[in-house]
């Protein structure tokens, strides 16, 4: 994924264009957006960002003039982005204590994903989550699944990069339990150390505008 251009500053220019410099550099250099493969909420396919969470978050940035470059990277990797400045924003996330000190989170929400659990035929059946205990679950490494499962103990969980290796793992071959749980509430973030943070209000407002016209709404039925 490419770096955001560096902003080279002559020692001989004044303070005053200093102080100009990094809003000029902003308005042709794009904010970088990371993010895992999480269909139908994110993908990417032929470099064009799809899935529910993306197609909010472009409506947006085309009504607020931002320009997005979008790169799929496992979660674990992405936050490590977020967290070195290598990357600008996400949506997605759930909020967690420890991920403030570098991603800050906007005001602007995102529907919920609700968790599902699936098994192998013949695995017994799961109803409460507890029942977990004892199991090897895949889980996506870096992702947080609320609803009790991220402090639950007793389980042995198979960090992954993506879905596909957990498809792959299981032999394809997979039934949905009735084990499952509500999302907790998304976020859209920015990394502390982005440039673009000091613009959050304005994609802030694009996404008050979207819900306000009514394409908020008309995207999240096509879901």
């Amino acid at each position: 994924m490419p770096d955001l251009p560096g902003v080279r500053r002559r020692p001989w220019l004044a303070s005053a264009l200093l102080a100009a410099w990094p809003m000029a550099t902003l308005a042709v250099e794009r904010c970088r957006v990371v993010g895992s493969a999480d269909p139908p909420f994110r993908y990417l396919r032929q470099q064009e960002a799809g899935g529910l969470y993306y197609e909010l978050l472009r409506a947006a940035a085309a009504r607020a003039g931002w320009p997005l470059e979008f790169s799929e990277v496992p979660a674990a990797r992405a936050l490590l982005l977020m967290q070195s400045g290598e990357a600008d924003l996400m949506v997605g996330p759930l909020r967690r204590l420890e991920r403030e000190a570098y991603l800050h989170y906007s005001r602007v929400t995102l529907p919920a994903e609700d968790k599902s659990v699936y098994a192998r035929p013949g695995a017994a059946p799961l109803q409460r989550l507890e029942q977990l205990r004892g199991q090897r679950v895949g889980v996506l490494r870096g992702k947080r699944y609320g609803g009790g499962f991220d402090e639950l103990t007793g389980l042995q969980r198979v960090e992954l990069n993506d879905y596909d290796s957990a498809l792959q793992m299981l032999a394809l071959d997979l039934r949905e339990q009735a084990l499952g749980w509500p999302g907790e509430t998304p976020y859209l973030v920015l990394a502390r150390r982005s440039p673009w943070l000091a613009r959050v209000a304005e994609i802030e407002r694009a996404f008050d505008a979207l819900r306000q016209s009514g394409e908020w709404d008309r995207i999240v039925a096509r879901y």
